[in-house]
């Protein structure tokens, strides 16, 4: 046991004597009055609702004034005031001449601007300017503290009771935050608490009345939570025994009805945990969960190791689940435990499982290593957990953040184009710079990477300005662009990925009456033409639309958004989803999307673009990067799927955008960004039913034609003894028909399977699950008849 001194931080109330009477916020150890802590009202992000205490108003400029997760702010508006109730509530209804109060209060910017808080107390209509203008920190810089004290006047007391004004201002339309606000009348009390940590724990020591006994309160946040610890303490110290090393407690005393200063201890030590033990993992459908026990309360959080990797390197609580576990073989996993005190124990024992999938049952399975360029680097931006990386891969600058698009080989000059949203990496909004994103054209030899910028913007209409721009290949052998410019759903299009582009217009469609957040309809778009010459289109949440007039429509919408998919199981039908992407190979419709909230994404089939199957198991995490050499990177977020096809429309590389740290901690200037990544995938083989009637259930013959390609022949190179076709629901976890025998042919190797396929009403294609003689994975689809193809 290690003996130290805490540093302390006391909030003191000008350093003596604190409030007997608190008229607003801080009123330990009960709730915050007046919604002085801004919790009365806990708006959705970036979206303020109004508290029944306070009153805003926008005085120049644009904005939602209000409060949100705790906070008060302006919404970027360049003026904004907010106005409390009268602070009349308590028992002291009129001020004398020469009461004192207290006030204080933090504040900062998202990020920089010149960000200005002014702070009056109103006394009928007479202002009394207490902090007046005041430059506030800008983000990432924590709040600051701002504190005084107010005399009360001969004038102030005859118009009453106070109530509070806050004017906030600031520029480049960037919030400015207030996190709490404290009013106090002082009349005397507790004051210099301190907490030492000693061997015994951490000890108290006070200045008060010592013939007033003492009631102790502790919590493990600053202003709220607190619990009683001890009460009727004479004497001016007390000693809490039963603290957990390294964590950090608020505590304040309590004499009569005065509060002392909130002070914050903690007391370290260099002892390690234990071992987790009891580690029990179960093989799932396509998941692993593991839970465990540990005998020590010092433990802050655990990593999580499968086959001697840290997969999860802080984990809250004793259970864990592996969204992307290896299938087909039984996965190691170890847990170790870490205190608050930075202490790491041994790893625990193994535990084993294994997956009821098998490889190929899940799009995830698809994923491949990425190659390195030509060397991985750590003198890059970014997270610990994404150095080193190879920054050749996708599209990646220092002065640039990138946010997704469509990866395009073109025939007329062999080369890899994407037109990719980014914008500056030192704008001073950060990450949330987005909304002024431009559309840039860069261009590759190869599919992954590197990217270069051929253009700085892909198309000159509204000076390039555009967000989650995606490429439709016409059946013409042309493009056209969807851009959300200026919060439309424009379409250019272009004989070729090097332009020009020509603007076609606004995408219309008929939202239908009564439709909820209609926004998304315009959003975040990915689309097809179909053989017959219409459009679909995948919209923001997964609701599909056509229009059979153009590509501008107007579109019907033709579907439910993907919650309502009643294939996905409950445990993922319930997510939010966005960032849909669509495309079609000639034997059916695909479509991944992203559950930006759960961190994963889901991989969907289609026999015509608008019923739906879910796929068994997840499409990618953020733990789906690794490279040739095994080394693994770990974002924070991927998000913006879509995929790279061959001349067949087969997917042969997935591109995600990337991002090392929360979007709010991605600040202009510092050492976070995101990036373009381009991941290969194991591409579906090309499969020919020749069966001339539909196949199902009771089908006792299957012959299935798979086509030797450039790097693979159908003849040589298939483990034949792997395979099995059927219905995705049998195949998927092993079952489905073996083969009876092969027949040369031309193109390839046909393929006779026998009964007990699987196949039933669910089923629009067969599904071919196996792999090739050197450990290679085989999957492909086919249609249920040869008349189909």
């Amino acid at each position: 046991m290690t003996k130290g001194r805490a540093v302390l931080l006391a909030l003191l109330m000008g350093g003596g004597a604190v409030a007997d009477v608190p008229l607003m916020g801080s009123n330990l150890p009960g709730k915050s009055l007046l919604d002085g802590d801004f919790e009365e009202v806990r708006a959705g992000w970036r979206n303020p609702g109004q508290s029944p205490y306070w009153t805003t108003k926008v005085v120049e400029g644009n904005g939602k004034v209000g409060f949100a997760l705790g906070r008060m702010m302006n919404g970027g508006a360049a003026k904004a005031t907010v106005e409390s109730r009268v602070l009349d509530h308590t028992g002291i209804k009129a001020l004398k001449v020469g009461d004192v109060l207290a006030w204080r209060f933090a504040s900062n910017t998202e990020y920089p601007c010149d960000g200005r808080v002014s702070l009056a107390l109103v006394f009928g209509d007479s202002e009394r300017m207490v902090a007046g203008r005041v430059k506030v920190p800008n983000g990432p810089a924590k709040p600051q503290v701002y504190e005084g004290f107010y005399t009360v006047t001969a004038r102030d007391a005859k118009r009453g009771m106070p109530k509070l004004k806050f004017t906030l201002e600031s520029t480049h339309g960037i919030i400015v935050y207030v996190y709490w606000v404290d009013v106090k009348v002082l009349q005397g009390g507790v004051c210099g608490l301190a907490a030492n940590a000693i061997d015994a724990g951490i000890e108290l020591s006070w200045n008060s009345d010592e013939n007033k006994t003492v009631t102790v309160y502790r919590s493990d946040e600053e202003r709220t939570g607190y619990g009683k610890m001890a009460d009727g303490i004479d004497g001016n110290h007390w000693i809490d025994r039963s603290i957990i090393h390294g964590k950090t407690y608020c505590y304040a005393v309590k004499q009569g009805t005065s509060v002392s200063p909130v002070v914050k201890a903690r007391k370290m030590d260099s002892v390690p945990p234990a071992a987790p033990h009891a580690v029990e993992a179960s093989g799932e459908d396509w998941v692993v969960k593991l839970g465990w026990k540990t005998g020590d309360n010092d433990v802050e959080y655990f990593k999580v190791y499968r086959d001697g990797i840290c997969i999860a390197p802080h984990v809250a609580g004793n259970h864990f689940e592996d969204m992307l576990p290896p299938k087909g073989v039984r996965n190691s996993y170890a847990v170790m435990a870490v205190d608050y005190s930075g202490n790491a124990s041994p790893l625990s024992e193994v535990a084993m499982a294994k997956v009821k999938a098998v490889r190929g049952a899940s799009f995830s399975d698809l994923i491949l290593p990425m190659p390195i360029h030509q060397k991985l680097r750590s003198d890059l931006w970014g997270a610990a957990s994404v150095r080193p990386r190879d920054p050749d891969n996708g599209v990646e600058h220092p002065d640039w953040s990138y946010w997704g698009g469509k990866p395009i080989k073109d025939p007329s000059d062999g080369k890899y184009h994407i037109c990719v949203t980014r914008w500056p990496e030192g704008d001073r909004k950060g990450h949330w710079a987005w909304p002024g994103s431009t559309v840039a054209h860069v261009v590759s030899d190869n599919p992954t990477g590197p990217y270069v910028e051929r253009d700085a913007t892909a198309y000159g209409f509204a000076n390039g300005l555009g967000h989650n721009p995606n490429i439709i290949l016409l059946n013409d052998g042309t493009y056209a662009l969807y851009s959300l410019i200026n919060w439309k759903a424009m379409v250019l299009a272009s004989d070729t990925m090097n332009g020009p582009w020509k603007v076609q217009g606004e995408m219309k469609v008929n939202v239908p009456e009564n439709y909820t957040n209609a926004y998304r309809l315009e959003r975040n778009l990915s689309g097809v033409q179909c053989e017959d010459g219409s459009f679909l289109f995948v919209t923001k949440a997964g609701a599909m639309m056509r229009s059979t007039n153009g590509i501008l429509g107007p579109y019907d919408v033709v579907s439910g958004v993907v919650g309502e998919n009643e294939t996905i199981p409950p445990t993922y039908r319930n997510s939010n989803y966005e960032d849909p992407t669509l495309w079609h190979d000639g034997v059916q419709f695909h479509m991944l999307i992203n559950a930006f909230l759960d961190y994963r994404a889901i991989y969907l089939r289609s026999p015509d673009g608008v019923n739906w199957k879910y796929e068994d198991g997840l499409a990618y995490t953020p733990t789906c990067t690794q490279y040739e050499d095994g080394t693994r990177t770990f974002w924070h977020k991927v998000e913006r799927p879509n995929v790279l096809q061959d001349a067949f429309g087969r997917a042969t590389h997935l591109s995600l955008a990337v991002i090392d740290v929360k979007k709010e901690d991605d600040f202009g200037n510092d050492a976070h960004s995101a990036k373009h990544v381009i991941i290969p995938l194991a591409v579906p083989k090309r499969l020919t039913m020749l069966n001339p009637e539909p196949v199902n259930g009771d089908t006792r013959e299957i012959r299935v034609l798979i086509h030797s390609e450039e790097g693979f022949d159908a003849r040589a190179d298939l483990d034949l003894e792997s395979l099995r076709f059927g219905g995705s629901e049998a195949v998927n976890f092993g079952g489905g028909s073996l083969v009876r025998k092969t027949e040369k042919h031309a193109e390839g190797l046909v393929v006779v399977f026998g009964e007990g396929c699987g196949i039933s009403a669910k089923n629009f294609v067969g599904k071919l699950i196996g792999q090739t003689k050197d450990g290679g994975l085989v999957v492909g689809y086919s249609k249920l008849t040869g008349n189909e193809q």
